[in-house]
């Protein structure tokens, strides 16, 4: 993909901008590595009515349940990051990516078409009963790009069902005219009465039935983003209390926040210094489908479990059922858990080298009590929900590392976070959680592959305060940027090491036009601990307008020893030197960078070759050259190129 091409695209689709700031929609990771090629391949076989699905099942997958979707379903990608105030914690997204994560259209970046579709299984409505078919209803809640990039006009998003002849009718649309919210899920139109779009051409009662979300828009990536929420259809048997959308679900509806202070993992010896003032309560929102009732009151309970090599595990499973919470239909409470005993549980672990923290919360709702029992005091009718488990989405746990690094972000990336125009600079400002000097030995990124097929490079730094000028680095160096996928972060060791203590910074500057994104995680803020230097400014500038955390990760050690009187490792020089356009490294040699002397990156390929590292250049020109890499040190030699 070729730079120009990349800058037409981002004109028109970026939709954030903070100064010379943007949030990007990146490429998503190729799904083979995530189990879906191993998913089901035989036909399923038709299901009798009730079906439900709110995507809480086959999460780890990110597809749909393949016991309810057919194998199509698969380019449809299941998350809790994409949607903004969802009815339940999953939701399912369309865009331009097809099942195995890449654009479907890699040529034409502004084509657009047919993309993302979810088949539902065979439904047999064949057999419902004459006396029920009028009140056989279909049900959802759908939203507009939620923390994805918005649809333009004339994108759409429909539903087709299959008649009895084998023929896909469309039987409701949406476009977005204007008028869409992109942060609250929608009803698809109270509900969706079958038989009432039934032609005498067109018969939907029959037991090959199935319907089909399909989106039109940008097919070239990460585009034209709609999100589609607990899908439901009726076997149109009486039901008690019947209203429209009104289900005898209370549910989970958020991710857990975290337990650690203002962190997703942390050094293991900072959160140590003080466990008190670094832990935090997690909250979770939870909500109320069923309608037509005064309030629900609901507990819950929860559990902690801590990990590691050296001891083992440890669990402490709190019933909180004196706890209650008031929960009205249709709206959010938010609950805070218990860690009262957080501290003596993980005072064994404080000389590990790596903990693990797991909290599990359960919403205790009553959702599937028998309404027939005459005991119960339940809402769950057997007869209407056959089948439904609603206590699937009562459920959410989140985990945290202890290690040797501070993260903000819980480690997978919804958009990207780029810089525009060459030498703007971005700091991240990171605050300690112990009180002495420790070592920064390396930074861990994350730059999702971009396209940019030629080397790019990018000056990471650390800083004490807000750089006013060159002096006020603690360090700066320029580094090759190695573009991955799945959230695969690249270590950039820090030779001889950063001392820091309290509050510092790490950010980057880019010396070119090339779009280089880092990833952002939507899922966590850290937005306040953002700061943007543009060329020529004086200040730097508070972000108030981007909302996530930069997947940038200060990692902590200690600094490679010093031992007095001992020679140094002898060094492998490039050779041969003259070269014709292909030399040798040592086999070690990490970061290679390679440039002109006006300061040019300069394109090569990298091969290994027995025990040394075979660097051939591209297009090889009479000059002088410089390679730096890391080597134990880093190291800058100079080559004399001779074609």
């Amino acid at each position: 993909m070729s730079k120009s091409k990349l800058v037409i695209l981002f004109f028109l689709s970026t939709t954030y901008c903070f100064s010379q700031v943007e949030v990007v929609p990146i490429y998503r990771q190729d799904q083979s590595s995530s189990g879906k090629t191993n998913a089901r391949t035989a036909a399923l076989t038709p299901m009798a009515l009730p079906f439900w699905d709110d995507f809480t099942v086959n999460i780890k997958n990110h597809s749909p349940n393949d016991t309810l979707w057919e194998a199509d379903s698969r380019s449809v990608r299941v998350n809790n990051g994409t949607g903004l105030n969802p009815p339940s914690i999953y939701v399912a997204t369309f865009d331009g990516y097809d099942a195995t994560g890449k654009p479907y259209n890699t040529t034409d970046l502004l084509a657009k078409g047919y993309a993302d579709v979810m088949t539902s299984r065979s439904l047999k409505l064949g057999d419902v009963a004459e006396a029920n078919r009028d009140s056989v209803t279909m049900k959802f809640f759908y939203q507009l790009a939620g923390n994805g990039e918005k649809p333009e006009q004339g994108d759409i998003l429909s539903l087709l069902f299959k008649n009895h002849k084998g023929q896909w009718i469309e039987v409701w649309s949406i476009t977005n005219d204007g008028t869409l919210s992109t942060d609250q899920f929608i009803k698809s139109i109270k509900k969706i009465n079958i038989r009432s779009k039934e032609t005498s051409e067109s018969k939907f009662f029959h037991n090959g039935f199935q319907f089909q979300f399909k989106s039109f828009g940008r097919l070239s990536g990460p585009y034209d983003v709609w999100n589609i929420d607990y899908v439901y259809v009726s076997n149109g048997k009486p039901k008690f209390n019947p209203a429209n959308f009104d289900f005898p679900d209370r549910t989970v509806q958020s991710p857990l926040t975290s337990l650690l202070k203002d962190y997703q993992a942390m050094p293991v010896k900072h959160y140590f210094s003080n466990v008190t003032n670094n832990t935090v309560q997690p909250k979770v929102m939870v909500t109320n489908l069923r309608e037509k009732q005064p309030g629900e009151n609901v507990t819950y309970a929860q559990s902690i479990k801590i990990s590691s090599a050296e001891h083992g595990i440890t669990s402490s499973n709190t019933d909180l059922s004196n706890t209650v919470v008031p929960l009205p239909y249709d709206e959010s409470r938010t609950v805070d858990t218990n860690i009262d005993n957080i501290a003596s549980l993980v005072s064994a672990y404080s000389n590990d080298k790596k903990v693990q923290l797991k909290l599990s919360f359960l919403l205790k709702s009553g959702d599937m009590n028998d309404i027939t029992n005459p005991l119960s005091t339940g809402d769950y009718d057997p007869v209407v929900y056959r089948g439904i488990n609603f206590k699937s989405n009562d459920t959410v746990s989140t985990t945290h590392i202890l290690s040797d690094y501070y993260a903000y972000d819980d480690g997978e990336a919804e958009h990207g976070i780029n810089l525009t125009g060459k030498g703007t600079q971005l700091a991240y400002e990171f605050n300690m959680k112990n009180t002495t000097y420790d070592s920064i030995v390396a930074i861990d990124i994350y730059f999702p592959k971009y396209g940019f097929d030629t080397t790019q490079f990018v000056q990471i730094f650390i800083a004490h305060t807000l750089p006013a000028n060159d002096t006020d680095y603690a360090f700066k160096q320029l580094f090759v940027v190695k573009g991955t996928t799945n959230n695969q972060f690249v270590r950039l060791p820090i030779p001889g090491s950063g001392a820091v203590k309290n509050k510092f910074y790490v950010g980057w500057q880019i010396n070119s036009e090339a779009m280089i994104p880092i990833g952002l995680d939507r899922n966590s803020n850290s937005g306040d601990k953002i700061y943007v230097k543009v060329p020529g400014a004086e200040t730097w500038t508070k972000n108030t307008e981007i909302y996530g955390s930069i997947m940038i990760r200060p990692v902590f050690g200690s600094p490679p020893k010093i031992i007095s009187g001992v020679e140094p490792l002898a060094r492998s020089k490039p050779y041969p030197n003259p070269t014709n356009g292909t030399f040798y490294l040592p086999e070690q040699a990490a970061n290679i960078q390679l440039f002109d002397l006006s300061g040019q990156s300069v394109d090569y390929t990298e091969t290994p070759f027995l025990d040394k590292k075979q660097i051939s250049i591209l297009s090889p020109t009479t000059g002088l050259l410089l390679v730096r890499y890391f080597n134990q040190q880093w190291v800058t030699e100079k080559i004399v190129v001779r074609p």
